[in-house]
């Protein structure tokens, strides 16, 4: 009988210190970042929201990285297609930053979309940056459909940089808890 409430006993023991563990672990990352003069802008989405702007981030970073790749190749068509379909303004990608979908949207005639809920919870300067970045992607786009024409992609990854410089401009301002 002992032995039957003995495992039940540590395993409970354990999830708690592992609990704990977790939790003391998350307040050393919070006091580490205020020791290292992490001075950016807290956004609390909640938990759904984080996941999913956090999947979108790392989605933009995989579309610049195959960018790159295809710039090297000197595919400049496969570069501003890649653009456009992920990270252009008419990307889904673009919809959480658009003023217009926060406004024009009924929320009582369907279930809001994750971009919509974004849209609504987003900091204005963070939604700001991330429109200016989707901007730049289509300006990139543009700028590469030239390079195709031409073979001149100076301007192509000028327009790039622009694109890097707003998330950079984003993540030195904002952090996602």
């Amino acid at each position: 009988m002992c032995r039957v409430l003995f495992v039940p006993l540590v395993a409970v023991a354990l999830a708690s210190s592992v609990t704990a563990h977790a939790q003391d672990h998350m307040e050393h990352q919070k006091h580490m970042a205020l020791m290292a003069g992490d001075a950016r802008q807290l956004v609390n989405f909640p938990p759904q929201m984080r996941q999913h702007t956090l999947s979108n981030m790392r989605d933009h970073m995989q579309s610049l990285a195959e960018i790159l790749a295809a710039l090297s190749r000197a595919q400049y068509t496969e570069a501003a297609q890649i653009a456009e379909a992920r990270l252009g303004i008419n990307s889904p990608a673009a919809d959480g930053c658009k003023v217009e979908s926060a406004t024009s949207a009924p929320l009582m005639s369907k279930a809001p979309s994750m971009e919509l809920m974004m849209s609504l919870s987003m900091p204005e300067g963070m939604r700001a940056i991330g429109l200016q970045m989707h901007q730049a992607a289509s300006a990139f786009v543009l700028e590469a459909r030239q390079a195709a024409a031409t073979g001149d992609a100076k301007p192509a990854l000028a327009a790039l940089s622009r694109v890097a410089a707003q998330c950079t401009a984003c993540h030195s301002s904002y952090r996602i808890q």
